[in-house]
């Protein structure tokens, strides 16, 4: 691996560390308003949105619909279930195995 790289990472990862440790620190003694903390609850399954609907709908940067049927099946049952259960692993592993079992299926 090159230098550049390695610093590129590290510098990420501490510019990263740094942010959440400053909030965390700062936060820590004090209560978060009820409001807050109701916020809060719904930013990872906001996060997990974000980050699988492009790779869901999108090859290419274009709807492939040869493929979009299986993804569906697997992004659907993964929202729905990280959404119940508010168990991320168990979500993305039931949506994996959906998706694998519809890719099998349907194509």
């Amino acid at each position: 691996m090159r230098v550049e790289v390695a610093l590129i990472i590290l510098g990420m990862a501490a510019v990263t560390y740094l942010t959440r440790a400053a909030s965390t620190l700062t936060l820590r003694d004090r209560p978060l308003p009820a409001a807050a903390e109701r916020w809060l609850r719904h930013v990872p399954l906001a996060i997990l949105a974000a980050l699988a609907i492009p790779g869901l709908l999108f090859t290419g940067g274009a709807v492939d619909l040869q493929r979009l049927a299986p993804r569906l099946v697997g992004g659907l049952l993964t929202f729905w279930l990280a959404r119940r259960t508010r168990n991320l692993f168990v979500a993305v592993a039931a949506g994996v195995l959906a998706y694998l079992a519809a890719l099998r299926l349907l194509t």
